[in-house]
C-alpha cells in the first residue's frame, strides 16, 4: 500500500481513481491509513467477498512465505511496513481495473505475495 501511495500522483494525472480492498475491519484499516498517510479510498472486506467475486485465489505456502517473498518482506520490515497478519495470509492479491461502465478491462493476479502489478500495465490498460 505504501508503494501504491508513492505512485498516486501518476494515477491522479491519468484520471484513474484508486480503490484498495483490504481484509481488515474498519478500525484496522483506519490505523493503516493514518500510519501511512494514504489518500486513496480503502474499502474493508473481512469476508473476502470481492476476492471471491473477482476470482482471486488462495495461495499455496510457497506463494505467501516462499523465497520470492523474502526480499520484499525485508524491505517492508525496514520501512516499518510489516505487521502481524490479522487475516487470511493465504489470500493472494490482485489488481482489477474497471472502466466507468463497470467492465473489467484489466486483471492481474499475484503469482506470489510479493508480485505486484507494474504501474505501466495499469496505465496502458486505461488508454
Amino acid at each position: 500500500m505504501v508503494n501504491l501511495q508513492q505512485q498516486q500522483k501518476q494515477f491522479d494525472d491519468a484520471e484513474i481513481r484508486t480503490v484498495v480492498v483490504v481484509m481488515a475491519e474498519p478500525e484496522q484499516a483506519l490505523a493503516l491509513i493514518e500510519k501511512y498517510g494514504l489518500t486513496y479510498l480503502v474499502l474493508c472486506d473481512p469476508q473476502q467477498t470481492a476476492y471471491q467475486y473477482f476470482e482471486i485465489p488462495q495461495g499455496r505456502p510457497m506463494q505467501y512465505v516462499g523465497p520470492k517473498t523474502w526480499l520484499t518482506g525485508l524491505r517492508a520490515m525496514i520501512r516499518g511496513g510489516i505487521g502481524k497478519p490479522s487475516h487470511d495470509i493465504k489470500q493472494m492479491h490482485g489488481t482489477v481495473v474497471i472502466d466507468s461502465s463497470g467492465t473489467v478491462i484489466y486483471k492481474h493476479l499475484g503469482r506470489h505475495s510479493a508480485d505486484y502489478t507494474p504501474l505501466a500495465d495499469v496505465l496502458s490498460a486505461t488508454k
